[in-house]
This record gives C-alpha cells, sequence and structure tokens, in this order.
C-alpha cells in the first residue's frame, strides 16, 4: 500500500529521519567507545564493524568530544544530542527545552590581553555555541526553540 504525503509532509519527515539518523549515530560512536574502554582493541573493533583500524582510530577521537555518556536526568550526552532527539521526536519540546535550559555549558576562557595571541583559539567543545548553535544551524532546533532557550538562559 502507497500512502501518499504532500510536499511539507515530505519535508517535516525528511528532516525527523535525519534528526533520527544523527542521534543514532551519536548513540552508535559511544557505543564504540565504551567497547574501547572495556578493552576492546582498535583492531577488534575494526573486524567487528567491518572498517579499518584508522576509520575506527578517527570514530573514537570523534567519539570522545561528541559522544559523551548519557549525562543523568537528561536524554543526552551533550546538549546536542539532545536537539537531536528531539528534532527525531523522541523527546517534547517542554523536555527538550528543560534540559536545554539547565545544562551547564562551558564557558570560553578569557581572552589573552595580548590581541594576536587569541588568534586560532580553541572552540570550547562544550560551550553553548557549539552545541545548540549548532543544533540550530544543523536544523535541529528552530529559531522559536533556540530565542526560547537563550531567553531562559539570559533570565539566569
Amino acid at each position: 500500500m502507497t500512502v501518499t504525503m504532500n510536499a511539507d509532509e515530505l519535508v517535516a519527515d525528511l528532516g525527523r529521519e535525519r534528526a533520527r539518523e544523527v542521534a543514532a549515530h551519536i548513540a552508535y560512536l559511544r557505543r564504540l567507545r565504551q567497547l574501547h574502554e572495556r578493552g576492546y582493541t582498535q583492531m577488534k573493533l575494526a573486524t567487528l564493524v567491518g572498517v579499518s583500524q584508522p576509520t575506527i582510530s578517527e570514530m573514537l577521537r570523534r567519539a570522545r568530544v561528541n559522544a559523551p555518556d548519557v549525562r543523568p536526568g537528561t536524554h543526552g550526552g551533550t546538549p546536542y544530542e539532545i536537539a537531536a532527539r528531539y528534532a527525531a521526536g523522541e523527546l517534547d519540546r517542554d523536555i527538550a527545552l528543560r534540559e536545554l535550559t539547565t545544562w551547564r555549558y562551558e564557558r570560553p576562557a578569557e581572552p589573552n590581553p595580548i590581541p594576536w595571541s587569541n588568534d586560532g583559539a580553541p572552540v570550547v567543545e562544550g560551550g553553548f555555541n557549539n552545541q545548540v548553535g549548532r543544533a540550530l544551524r544543523d536544523g535541529l532546533l528552530t529559531d522559536e526553540d533556540y530565542d526560547a532557550v537563550l531567553d531562559a538562559l539570559a533570565d539566569d
């Protein structure tokens, strides 16, 4: 049986499917990292998932940053993951916004008083812009959701 969707429904469904894919990839990287932490070698993981050892090495590097363990009391290891799960339809708006507004974001270091020394400063991986700002750019949050998080954080 073929179900016909109009273009708007297809676009919305496509967005949800992409968000599911993002959330699933984060979970996949988390599991790889957890197995590696439990003693699985990169070669054993490469054989297990059918990729090369250098590919596993790169995946583990990304997993250390993008796929930490899920924080207790939340639905993700990062705000970006929470936004992905919300966009995928796994969380309702109230829960997602509550978790995004109560998250403790990393603050950037104080800038060096010598202006040129700040060139190439490292990105704060757990910072608001790298997590929630990236979720907005990637279409995991709407402008309204982003503004609601900003407003709530400004009130703190």
